[in-house]
C-alpha cells in the first residue's frame, strides 16, 4: 500500500495509545483503558502463547520447550510477557522506546523481571550473532514496508538455532475495491487528507497512519526454502478486508 516509512507512525503510537496500536480496539485506548481492559489484554497474550505451543507440538516436536525466545515488534509486551514463565532468557525488540519502556514495566509488575528489550531495526542488530530456540512475529509485519519486510524475515530465520522454530504471522492480500485504494493512496502521502478521513470513522484527527500492506508469499517461501528450511505448517487467518497466513517453520 504505502511508500513511507511506517516507524514514524509506530513511534507516534508508542507517545500516545501504546495498547491501541497492538490491538486496535477502541477499550485500549489511553483514555478507556482501565485495569480491567489491561488484563484482557494480556491474557489475549497467553491464549497467543498457548495456541503457538500447540500447533508446535502437533506438526513439530511433542517436546518442545524452548530455552531462549525472540520476539520481534513487542510492543508493551503483550506476547513477550507471556513466552517469559519458565524460558530462560527472552528477548523483546521494537523500534519504538516508548513502547519499550512501557513494556519493561509490565514485566517487571506481571513478574518477568528478566526479560530483555532492545530498540530495533531491520537487521537485528540488538542481538547480532546471537541465535534463539525460538523466533515470533506476530501482527507486526503488515505495518512494515514490503522490502524491509523481507529482509526481516530473512534476519529473523538467521536468528533460529538449529532445531529452532520461527512463527511469522503476515498479510497476502487486501481485498480491497479501487475506491478504497485510491483513498489509500492519498491517505498515506497526504496527511490533512488522512487526517479528514480520521474525523469521517469517528477517529481522533491526529491517528497516524497504520499501513496494512500484503506480502507477496511467493518471496517469502523463496526466503524461506533458500535458507534450508524444508519443515513449515501454515495456518489462514483475517483482519478487515486482509487476508493472511501464520507460518510455523524448523530449521534443520
Amino acid at each position: 500500500m504505502a511508500t513511507t516509512n511506517s516507524d514514524k507512525a509506530w513511534k507516534a503510537y508508542g507517545k500516545k495509545d501504546p495498547y491501541f496500536g497492538v490491538v486496535t480496539h477502541e477499550k485500549f485506548r489511553d483514555k478507556n483503558l482501565s485495569e480491567a481492559h489491561k488484563k484482557e489484554f494480556f491474557e489475549t497474550g497467553h491464549k497467543y502463547v498457548k495456541r503457538t505451543y500447540a500447533i508446535i507440538n502437533e506438526y513439530f516436536d511433542a517436546d518442545f520447550s524452548p530455552k531462549s525466545i525472540l520476539d520481534f515488534g513487542c510492543g508493551t509486551g503483550r506476547l513477550v510477557i507471556a513466552f517469559a514463565p519458565n524460558v530462560k532468557r527472552v528477548v523483546g525488540l521494537d523500534i519504538s522506546e516508548d513502547m519499550l519502556k512501557e513494556a519493561a514495566v509490565n514485566a517487571q509488575k506481571l513478574g518477568q523481571p528478566h526479560i530483555e528489550f532492545y530498540l530495533s531495526d531491520d537487521k537485528l542488530s540488538a542481538v547480532a550473532n546471537q541465535q534463539f530456540d525460538l523466533v515470533n512475529c506476530y501482527i507486526v509485519l503488515q505495518h512494515i514496508n514490503l522490502e524491509r519486510g523481507y529482509t526481516i524475515i530473512q534476519e529473523l530465520i538467521n536468528r533460529l538455532k538449529p532445531g529452532g522454530v520461527g512463527v511469522v504471522q503476515l498479510n497476502y492480500t487486501c481485498q480491497k475495491g479501487r475506491k478504497a485504494k485510491f483513498v489509500d493512496y492519498f491517505r498515506s502521502r497526504i496527511p490533512v487528507v488522512h487526517g479528514a478521513f480520521n474525523l469521517l470513522e469517528n477517529k481522533p484527527y491526529s491517528d497516524p497512519l497504520m499501513q496494512m500492506n500484503a506480502y507477496d508469499l511467493n518471496k517469502v517461501f523463496f526466503i524461506l526454502q533458500k535458507s534450508g528450511l524444508k519443515n513449515a505448517h501454515i495456518k489462514y487467518g483475517a483482519d478487515g478486508d486482509c487476508l493472511g497466513v501464520t507460518i510455523f517453520f524448523q530449521k534443520e
